[in-house]
This record gives C-alpha cells, sequence and structure tokens, in this order.
C-alpha cells in the first residue's frame, strides 16, 4: 500500500485522508497492542475495519519511518499517547505519538523510534521525540513540515 510507493512521502500518503489517518489511529489505541499487529487480526472479521485500520496504521508507520530512516526494516508500531501531550507546541487539533520498532541495515538493531504527529485541516506533520539508532534521522524528512493531503 504505502510502502509500495518509492516517491516523496506526501505522495506516499496521498491517497489518504486526515479523518482516515486519525480513524486508524484511535482505532488501533483501543486495542491491545497484541491486536494492534494486523497479522493477528482475522481477516474474516465481520468489520472490514477491524482488519482494515491495523493494516493502514502500520502503513502509515512504516511511511513515516522511511521518512527518516530510508534503509531501515520496519517491525511493528503502537499509538503510545493519544492525544499527544506536545500537541499544542504545533498549533494541531488532532495528534498521537507513535512508537515504531525497526531495524537499520547498516547498524542492526531492533531500535525504537518516537515521532509525534499533528494534524490540522488537512495537514500533517512530524516530530521526532527520541530514537534509539545510532545512525542520525533524516532531518530533511518532507513530513518535519506542515504537508497537505486531499480531503
Amino acid at each position: 500500500m504505502l510502502a509500495a510507493l518509492s516517491r516523496s512521502a506526501s505522495a506516499q500518503l496521498e491517497f489518504l485522508t486526515v479523518k482516515e489517518i486519525f480513524q486508524a489511529i484511535r482505532f488501533v489505541a483501543a486495542q491491545s497492542e497484541a491486536s494492534a499487529n494486523h497479522s493477528t487480526v482475522s481477516p474474516f472479521a465481520p468489520d472490514s475495519s477491524e482488519t482494515r485500520m491495523p493494516e493502514t496504521f502500520a502503513d502509515l508507520a512504516q511511511t513515516i519511518l522511511h521518512c527518516y530512516h530510508g534503509t531501515a526494516r520496519y517491525e511493528t508500531a503502537v499509538v503510545a499517547q493519544t492525544p499527544w501531550d506536545r500537541e499544542g507546541r504545533y498549533g494541531g487539533d488532532n495528534s498521537a505519538l507513535i512508537r515504531i520498532r525497526y531495524y537499520e541495515s547498516g547498524s542492526g538493531g531492533p531500535y525504537e523510534i518516537d515521532v509525534g504527529l499533528v494534524s490540522r485541516q488537512d495537514q500533517i506533520r512530524t516530530a521526532v521525540v527520541s530514537d534509539g539508532s545510532p545512525e542520525r534521522w533524516n532531518t530533511g524528512c518532507r513530513l518535519e513540515h506542515w504537508t497537505g493531503l486531499e480531503p
């Protein structure tokens, strides 16, 4: 889905709306950590959101990770906090702190990166809160600035 696109991060998110992103985040945050992994959710669930939401969240987390660490291998992600307690610094109206576990191709791993995701109207923006990797994250990630998504 999102990871299949190799262009900029905003292009990778172009077919999701901010509303869809935060619907997936709220769904995953409401689940236990074990069921947030889309491979543990039944593909035969009666409600399609039970399989689509975790997949959408995983794709979002992979897109964020690859913006900061282009060669990293995504493992899993969880919603660590929603709303994110630093949302006000960015003037957002929706937010979450996402904890992404990954392996870095050069230095091994596993590592975790905590990334704040904030939205306002039809835009999103991210901010790295912490990163356990000895390799510096890409400070030129386009998601570090307000990025418009089509409604």
